[in-house]
Formats: C-alpha cells, structure tokens, sequence
C-alpha cells in the first residue's frame, strides 16, 4: 500500500517544525536489524547515559511523553490525595494535569517579568498540605531557581522542575532541571531535541532513581518469583528503543540545536525591538533564555489585537499560536481567584502569541515574518519605527 505524500506550501512557515540532523534514520534502522524495537534495547540505555552526561546528573529515565515524566516525578516522590502542590498559575496544562493525576490539588502562583513563577509570592500560598514546589520554566527561561531551592529547602517541600519547555536554559551558569529533587523533559516534536514523543526524568538521588525506574514499569517484582508481584500502583510510561535512537542522534547536536534557537531569537530581537506596542521575551542577566518559542505581547500601542493579528499573520502564510490560558480560568483545575489576583498571568495570556522558531530556521524566513509585522501595525496602527 503506497502512503500519499502531504501536501506543502513551500511559501506557508509553521510555528514550528522538527529539524533532523541526517543520523536518526541510520540509528532507527540499526534498532530495527537488531531486533529491538520495544522498550528495551541499547539505544534506550544510550539515550539515557547521554542525557544524564549532558545535565551533568547522576540518572535518567526515559519515559513514553513530557506529561507522563512530570507524573512519575510526583508519583515517585509520594504526592497524594490530600497535598497541595505550588505550580505557576501561568503554564502548559500538564503539570496541573500531572499533579491532579496523583489526587493532589495545584495551588497556583503568579509569575515575575521572566513570565515564570514569582519566588516572592510562593511562600504566601504554603499551608500544612503543602508538599512540593513544582516549578515550570516557561517558554525557554529558567526560573529564579537558587531563590525557590532555598525556599523549598527551608520549609522541607520537594522541588521539582518541569524542564520540558527549557533544555539547556542556565541560572547564574547552572543547568536548568538540575537544582531539585527530581525534573522532566520532553522531546515532543517541536522541542529543542525530539523523539516524535518521549521524554525524560532526571534526578542526583539513588533512592529516587530506583523508584522512577520501578514505577515506570509497572512495579514488577524484583526476582523471577515475585515478578507479577506489583507491591505499588505502577505505570506503563516506557520510551522505546526506536524513539530512543532518534534521541541519540539529536543529542549528538545538542549543543547547535540551543545555538541556533537563539539565533533565531537574536534575529527577531535585532528586527522587532524597534517596534512600538510589541513587548519582546525577557532574558534576565542571572539567565540564558534557550528561546524554546520567540513570545511577544501585543500591547495596545501596536494597533492591532493579538487574535486579530494572528489572523492576518495566518492569511500572509505565517503561523503563531497565542499564549496558554492561565490555571486561574481552568474549568478542571480548583478555583484559584481571578484575574485581579494574577495580574501578571492573566496580562500574558491575553496579548502574548509566539512567532515561528524552529531549529534551523533561515534568516529569510526570520526576516519575512519581521518585515510582514511591520506592514501589518503600518497598515491598522499606525508608523512603525
């Protein structure tokens, strides 16, 4: 049966596409002729020493998805029915979906001008239910970890980190995903390096190694005679040995997938920073921003409401996605207050979109998406600079 080819606008730029690097085909093969194509097999203990090499961590777990690592991370470290989790109001679903997976409620936090969570307003939303801080570093800049570590250290809360959105972001030169007691990735498809889905739970602690790993698989028993013994509720969230080889194959260029997000970051700022009524992404002097996507706000000054201007973006071939809706106006999450209470948040989520990205995104393309901007707010709001 032959597989029609998708149709594509070569003039048409998504927000995002994955970038292969010529090996990945060669490794998935070679996982195929050897027989493993499941959950075991070389290539995943490969990918896993890998990524634990290039955080500089002792362990890593490769697991099914970036949904299924934030989980297992909370499920490992006992988070139940009955706790209370910190979590930034502003952020992807998944870590509130992960923490009510475990019965757990989130308790939302505004965020700072990083759009991250504030460590200042944390301590206030701590009760006698609190059992761990879950940060989420958003859009590719780190949050202020040495000022939530210290806390979470202080108060005896678990932290943990949801790195899917920030591989290889720093805080004053350390890695991102590197400062709690345990954190996640993802390699979805449209991450700094992917494995179609996938993901990974990194932590420095042996104990907690051990758990993932067993709670990753089911629970088995430990020996052949206690094998379909399962002493824990356990979870099929293994990463296979072929998505596993596409992995090691990006990981070899780890380092050129970060450089050239920033590039493209670079080149956006160099072309929009003069354009009145855009806010551009932040990049505080304690971080490096790995720009996972290129996020802008449309302030009022630009002339053209942010929704609007998807829409003629969309219609001149190029694609954004507007900005998360905040936990506080979740129907599935527990009542967190309203706007007025996550000012911050709530002012991202109405007027922030972000722009194409991609690793190995041209300049022309760059270029393209800069100069149609300019055109737009000249065309509905006035000059541009």
């Amino acid at each position: 049966m032959s597989i029609p080819s998708a149709p594509r606008d070569r003039d048409f730029i998504p927000v995002s596409r994955p970038f292969m690097w010529g090996k990945e085909a060669e490794y998935v093969n070679q996982a195929i002729s050897e027989g493993w194509v499941s959950s075991r097999g070389r290539m995943v203990d490969a990918f896993e020493r890998g990524f634990a090499e290039a955080l500089g961590v002792e362990y890593a777990v490769g697991v099914c998805n970036g949904t299924a690592a934030v989980h297992l991370a909370l499920a490992a470290l006992g988070i139940k029915a009955g706790d209370e989790v910190i979590v930034p109001d502003f952020c992807m679903i998944a870590p509130a979906l992960a923490i009510l997976y475990c019965g757990a409620t989130p308790v939302a936090v505004d965020v700072d001008e990083t759009w991250n969570m504030a460590p200042a307003l944390i301590e206030e939303h701590i009760t006698e239910r609190t059992r761990a801080i879950l940060v989420v570093h958003n859009y590719g800049h780190p949050a202020r970890m040495d000022e939530i570590a210290d806390l979470a250290r202080r108060r005896g809360l678990y932290l943990v980190e949801d790195t899917a959105e920030a591989l290889g972001a720093t805080v004053n030169g350390q890695q991102a995903g590197t400062f709690g007691d345990v954190a996640s990735f993802s390699f979805y498809a449209n991450k700094v390096i992917t494995t179609g889905e996938g993901g990974m739970v990194v932590t420095r602690r042996a104990d907690l190694f051990e758990r993932l790993r067993w709670k990753r698989d089911l629970c088995f028993g430990k020996d052949e005679e206690t094998r379909y013994t399962h002493a824990e509720v356990g979870f099929n969230y293994r990463l296979t040995n072929l998505q596993a080889a596409v992995g090691v194959a990006q990981l070899e260029h780890l380092d050129e997938a970060i450089a050239s997000k920033v590039a493209v970051a670079r080149r956006y700022d160099e072309a929009l920073r003069d354009l009145p009524g855009l806010t551009l992404p932040p990049e505080a002097a304690w971080a490096k921003n790995v720009y996972w996507v290129y996020g802008v706000l449309v302030e009022p000054e630009f002339g053209v409401p942010r929704a609007l201007l998807q829409e003629q973006l969309l219609a001149r071939g190029i694609e954004t996605r507007r900005f998360f809706t905040p936990l506080h106006e979740q129907p599935i999450v527990p009542p967190q207050g309203g706007a007025s209470d996550y000012p911050r948040s709530a002012h991202l989520a109405e007027h922030g979109l972000y722009l194409p990205s991609s690793v190995g995104m041209q300049a022309a393309a760059v270029e393209r998406v800069a100069e149609t901007l300019h055109a737009l707010r000249r065309q509905h709001g006035g000059a541009s600079a």
